[in-house]
């Protein structure tokens, strides 16, 4: 829709994934970026960046070293960590080789807030297991079946 307005919950603590990767700053290590949330320690950071394949020795490499993909898994990881209950995805598995989206897509399908997707990619759609769908422009709400993985890859 092109107008109107969306109100949020004051308990909604919303956490934005941009496809530009936008709050990633070079100069800072992977670990550095996930200090920016004052609730984890480097030892849960750690674990919440090895579940999206960012282990060992990687959490002190320099971001700007980084590929798009392991760009795409520090913002991803960083969302998780970051204390929020609702999650909004724009084309989270661009960059992503296909071993690498199916892995964020289980990761994230054991989040426990709520997600709003957008992605062209049926597996990873598949992967997180939706229960709902919002069928744009049109601004419907049904409940997600296997069916409409196809509506997936043609929009």
């Amino acid at each position: 829709p092109d107008l109107g307005a969306v109100r949020l919950d004051a308990k909604a603590r919303l956490g934005y994934f941009a496809q530009e990767h936008e709050g990633i700053t070079d100069g800072r290590s992977l670990l550095d970026h996930m200090r920016e949330n004052d609730a984890i320690g480097d030892q849960q950071a750690r674990a919440v960046l090895g579940m999206f394949g960012l282990t060992g020795d990687k959490a002190y490499q320099d971001a700007a070293t980084l590929s798009g993909g392991e760009k795409t898994k520090l913002a991803l990881a960083q969302l998780v960590a970051g204390g929020h209950n609702l999650l909004l995805l724009d084309e989270p598995t661009n960059n992503l080789d296909p071993g690498a989206r199916l892995a964020i897509g289980e990761a994230l399908a054991g989040w426990a807030g709520t997600m709003l997707l957008v992605s062209h990619d049926p597996e990873f759609v598949r992967a997180l297991q939706p229960d709902r769908v919002l069928f744009m422009p049109e601004g419907t709400l049904d409940y997600f079946s296997d069916e409409m993985l196809d509506l997936v890859e043609v929009a």
